[in-house]
């Protein structure tokens, strides 16, 4: 019973004294986060990154509000010279608006990719990288934004359709003849 004890103390204290993650929110025209493009009407590009990790985990997250619907894409990578060095650094997951960008590890490199994302009007919308550092890692990332073509509402739909209806009958009416009639 004293070994099940001492040894669920130690597994405790380990915890409790590891680092706390790092978290840090940033925004457009942060050093870490450069924005260019029109938010209000047309395409928008941004890169985004941190140098200079201190060892431990940490959270990244990268706010924005674009006032138009549409698409997003985006990349992001990290690259060491030695695997288990202070300049390695492990990205465990990218998220945007809570989508899961897909991983591929090349050599000593790490790249992460997801397509299409929606991005909401005039919500706040989110760039979310965890990872661990070993001492003095870093990342960089690319993103792209494409508005899409409104959809009209149903009851626009319906006025069209029947419009387009109307033209189409009063085409279709067939002239009558004149017969005549002999007595």
């Amino acid at each position: 019973m004293k070994r099940l004890l001492l040894s669920t103390m130690a597994f405790v204290s380990a915890f409790a004294i590891a680092p706390a993650a790092h978290a840090v929110n940033f925004t457009p025209n942060d050093p870490e986060f450069t924005v260019s493009g029109d938010i209000k009407n047309g395409t928008v590009s941004a890169d985004f990154g941190r140098a200079g990790i201190k060892r431990g985990a940490f959270t990244d997250t990268f706010n924005f509000i674009i006032d138009q619907a549409g698409l997003a894409s985006g990349t992001l990578s990290t690259s060491t010279t030695r695997f288990f060095s202070p300049t390695d650094l492990d990205i465990l997951s990218v998220f945007i608006n809570g989508f899961a960008a897909s991983k591929t590890v090349v050599g000593k490199a790490e790249f992460f990719e997801i397509n299409n994302v929606a991005i909401a009007k005039g919500a706040t919308n989110q760039i979310v990288v965890n990872g661990l550092s070993r001492g003095n890692g870093s990342y960089a990332g690319t993103a792209t934004f494409e508005p899409t073509a409104a959809v009209p509402e149903a009851g626009t739909w319906a006025i069209m359709l029947f419009g387009i209806g109307g033209i189409g009958s009063s085409m279709r009416v067939r002239r009558r003849q004149a017969k005549i009639a002999f007595a």
